[in-house]
């Protein structure tokens, strides 16, 4: 790092100190700094590219970079300011609003004869024909006959659980342990009988798995291969390529849950859709993370003999998925928008997770456990004997800091109140490690008091 780029950090930094640059204020030019520092503009980009990183500023395109709300001051900022790693919506400066403003209203002028009546319930061509290449590049060849514009994943599996499979008649719904608690409810509205398969940071029991699976009683399995979400940790290849090869075995059918695929470092990591050899695995992916929730929209590629009856439940729900929200999503795709925000925040979430990584093993130590994940926004603690997770939520929100209880994502006769999930979308570094101590501090003092 040279000179003239570490004096710069470090002028921006005391500049937002002193309070001379506030929350929301748009910063100097690029130009203004060069001149002020007389370096080369390049060199005052890789400084804000610097602060950038390290949540003290956020780029706006065509505008410039601004102030990350809460970084103003030291003096306006108190140590009762709220902790939410319980949220797993993005902060708002990490979003693309402009870029999705810009493309709803190029949606609006292309489909404006579609807004006066209904589309494909598959979602419209130009879309799928999109979808197609978009997961191409990922090494899923599905054709844009086999894919289905979903009005968020959520749909999806509210859809899938409750439509018929073949030869299904009286069969359960297999999920891992924890799982996404959204599955479930779907799971308990549809009905649905539902077993639960222990998985922990190294994965499922295989024989297990396979006893489920020739059992006969199982109506597809549930599993999210990828950053599961609570504990934020991933399949293995070979794990990956066994669960396939025992759906092909017992005629079992996969939802394949891929909803942080974008934040997969490795590009040579595929998902279980692309180890499948039998159609058995049913991909699910969602864009609500990456782009804006709000837009609801989702991705489903099905075997071609389940295609029409989840076209035929879908068009029951909701007749055709919002067009705005389809056109603006191909547009995104179609422009390279969506690549260029996908590579943003997988270096940002990667670059954030190893920092809560390195925090947390410089808090807890060895003496309490929690996952590692490589990438993704999830990290879960695991609590020593007699701390009860739902008593250490309630003291850490009387210190404004908000946790998620594992049980949520597990099923009631698996609950054991004994594990916190922590999501980091969005907290920003330094409140990483301000929450995780107050964290450990309130674990050990509720482990003193059960002893």
């Amino acid at each position: 790092m040279d000179t003239k780029h570490e004096q710069i950090v470090a002028h921006m930094i005391r500049e937002v100190e002193r309070g001379h640059i506030r929350s929301g204020h748009k910063l100097p030019s690029v130009r203004a700094l060069a001149q002020m520092f007389s370096c080369s503009p390049n060199t005052v980009v890789r400084a804000y590219q610097t602060l950038e990183r390290d949540d003290v500023i956020y780029p706006v395109p065509k505008s410039g970079y601004y102030l990350v709300e809460g970084r103003g001051p030291a003096s306006e900022r108190t140590e009762t300011e709220p902790i939410d790693f319980a949220s797993t919506t993005p902060r708002g400066d990490f979003l693309p609003f402009q870029e999705m403003e810009h493309c709803l209203r190029k949606a609006i002028s292309l489909y404006k004869e579609e807004l006066f009546g209904y589309t494909d319930p598959k979602g419209i061509s130009s879309l799928r024909n999109e979808l197609s290449r978009y997961f191409h590049a990922q090494q899923m060849f599905a054709k844009p006959d086999q894919i289905a514009v979903v009005t968020g994943a959520q749909q999806a599996f509210s859809i899938l659980t409750r439509m018929p499979f073949p030869g299904e008649e009286g069969r359960a719904v297999l999920v891992e342990q924890p799982t996404y608690f959204g599955f479930l409810a779907a799971a308990r509205v549809a009905g649905c009988p539902v077993i639960g398969i222990h998985r922990d940071e190294h994965g499922i029991d295989l024989e297990v798995l396979e006893s489920y699976f020739c059992s006969g009683q199982i109506k597809l399995f549930y599993t999210v291969p990828r950053f599961l979400n609570p504990l934020g940790t991933s399949y293995s290849l070979e794990q990956k390529r066994r669960i396939a090869d025992l759906a092909r075995q017992y005629d079992v059918y996969i939802v394949e849950d891929d909803y942080l695929a974008d934040l997969e470092e490795d590009s040579k990591v595929d998902p279980l859709y692309a180890l499948d050899q039998s159609d058995h695995v049913i991909y699910v992916k969602s864009f609500s993370k990456t782009i804006l929730p709000g837009i609801r929209m989702g991705a489903v590629l099905l075997p071609d003999r389940l295609l029409d009856p989840f076209i035929r439940h879908k068009n029951a729900a909701d007749i055709s998925s919002p067009i705005l929200s389809q056109g603006a999503l191909e547009l995104y795709i179609k422009s390279g928008m969506y690549k260029r925000h996908a590579a943003r925040i997988r270096e940002h979430y990667r670059e954030k997770m190893h920092y809560a990584i390195e925090v947390c093993a410089r808090v807890f130590g060895s003496g309490i456990h929690y996952t590692c994940p490589s990438s993704g926004v999830f990290i879960t603690i695991r609590l020593p004997q007699y701390v009860k997770a739902s008593a250490l939520q309630d003291r850490l929100l009387q210190r404004s800091i908000s946790v998620t209880n594992v049980d949520q994502h597990l099923l009631p006769e698996n609950q054991r109140n004994d594990r916190i999930r922590l999501c980091i979308i969005g907290v920003e570094k330094p409140r990483i490690e301000a929450g995780m101590i107050v964290i450990e501090e309130e674990i050990r003092r509720l482990e003193r008091r059960m002893r």
